[in-house]
Formats: structure tokens, sequence, C-alpha cells
């Protein structure tokens, strides 16, 4: 019997969910080469390659897309329980707000975490749009809120800083002929305002098909072929195709994921979920505790 080293696990999560090896060691707090040195050992042990990489982009293949889920669980179960004989007795309520475009499949995990490890915190998520989880954090509504901003805030730990990147169908045909045809989010959403800045900077005509406050009404627009819209490279839903620069579009820049908390300091039970949000996005607390603002 071969055991797998959860370090293996992590940077192949890590990797998938970046589709970025530098994102990953910076995630992970480790060098590049280490990254590439534990995928390569964990597809020696597998026998089986589980990213198709080119110099531009890093994409599982199907049995890195069959490992994930798995992978992500026996993760979670080895950080539950890891967490659960160190923590004691921590109780309390826990108001956490996630962004719309964050939420899913993460929430799910964390929550079967929190319910499995901490019986004694009564986590309640507020899913919204950053802008308006940001505006919740100020009236002291929410704890913790994991957002997407052009900009890192205070007393925020970086989570990410991925790429915005343009995303169609897979069977989405490009007519330049026509203004691109664009579902966003509603005003005072970061990606919206990036997409829009970098339209009319090189001159694009494009339309709003829909603006919407709901991800899954934009991600149906998208799924049906006739809408693009804009995502965070790494959280683009499997499905869905990353529109490359040859088709016309402008560059988008990076965006920041945060974990962002309220001013007057975190309770322990609110410490304890911001523990876990980070083990559970592969973030190394060394690491994050540099991009404090």
């Amino acid at each position: 019997m071969i055991d797998i080293d959860m370090r293996l696990l992590r940077s192949f999560v890590s990797v998938a969910t970046e589709r970025n090896f530098s994102r990953a060691a910076e995630r992970l707090g480790c060098s590049q080469a280490t990254v590439s040195l534990r995928i390569k050992s964990l597809e020696d042990i597998l026998g089986r390659r589980l990213f198709n990489r080119s110099y531009h982009l890093v994409e599982l293949s199907a049995a890195g897309k069959e490992l994930l889920p798995h992978a992500q669980i026996i993760l979670d179960h080895h950080d539950a329980l890891f967490d659960k004989m160190r923590s004691g007795r921590v109780a309390g309520s826990v108001s956490l707000g996630i962004a719309e475009d964050y939420g899913e499949p993460f929430l799910s995990r964390l929550m079967r975490v929190i319910d499995s490890s901490f019986p004694g915190i009564e986590l309640n998520v507020t899913c919204a749009m950053s802008v308006r989880l940001q505006k919740l954090l100020e009236s002291r509504k929410l704890d913790l809120a994991i957002v997407t901003l052009p900009n890192q805030r205070d007393r925020s730990t970086l989570l990410s800083r991925p790429k915005l990147v343009w995303v169609s169908s897979g069977d989405y045909v490009v007519d330049r002929k026509k203004p691109w045809p664009m579902a966003f989010y509603s005003e005072g959403c970061a990606f919206r305002a990036a997409a829009e800045a970098a339209l009319k900077r090189e001159g694009h005509a494009y339309r709003e098909v829909l603006t919407t406050g709901s991800g899954e009404a934009i991600k149906s627009a998208v799924s049906s072929g006739t809408a693009i819209t804009v995502m965070a490279e790494g959280i683009v839903p499997y499905g869905f195709s990353v529109l490359q620069k040859e088709v016309g579009l402008p560059e988008l820049p990076e965006s920041c994921i945060q974990l962002v908390e309220r001013e007057d300091g975190l309770s322990k039970a609110a410490q304890q979920v911001k523990v876990s949000i980070m083990k559970l996005l592969g973030v190394s607390a060394d690491h994050s505790a540099a991009h404090w603002v």
C-alpha cells in the first residue's frame, strides 16, 4: 500500500484551482519548482498525467478532473480532524459573506467542515456582490467576507490574484461584425468595471444582453452561446471556454480575491472559521501574513 503525502494533494488542488503553477506556489508559500516537483511525484505515484500544460494555459486532464473532488474531500477530512483534535470547544455565531462568483463549490466544503469539526460554531452565510458585502462588513453585520475587489483592503488576507479572462460557451461563434454580447453583474461589480474600462479604452463596441445580480443567470446566458462574460481565471466552470487574445478582445487586469475582517476584531469562533477557510483554499498562514495591509 502506498501512502500519499498530503503536500502532494494540496499542491495538486492549488494548481487545479489557480490553473497556474506560480500562483499556486504563492498560495502554498513555497517555490514554483517545489510545486512542479510535487505534481510530478503525484503523477508518478498514480501513473497518470494530471494536467495538460501549454505556454499560456494549465488545464486538468481527464485523470485530473477525476481526482480533484476526491483530493478535496481527503484534504477536508484531514484538516478537519487535525483542527478538531487541537481546537477544544470553540463556540459562537459567525457571520460570513461570500461573493456570488466564489461561492460554489467552496461554500459546501466549508459548511461541511465547520459542521463536523466545530459543532459549537453557528455559521451564517450571506452570498452577494462584493461591494454589498464590503458595506455589510463596515456596518458590522458580517465578521468575515470573501470578496473580489480591484485592490486589497485594510484588515484583509490575500487569497489569490487571478487574472480576469473573457469566458464563453464551447460553441460560441465570434462575429466581429456585431457588438460583443456581454452578460454582466450590476453596477458596482469589479469585474464589470474592469471589462467596461478595457472595452472603452480600445474602442470595442458591445451591448449588454444581460444585467443581473445572479451568478447563475450569467452562467445560463453564457452557456446558451449567446453571450460572453468576465470571470477570474481559476474559477471558470468546466464546460466553459476562456477566449484567447486572438479573437480580438482587450487584455484584462488581475483581480484581488481577499478575506476581509470586521474592523473591531474577531471572536475565537470567527478566528477558527478564518483558519478553516485558509486551509480549504490551500493558503499558507505564513504567506498570507505578508499580505496584510
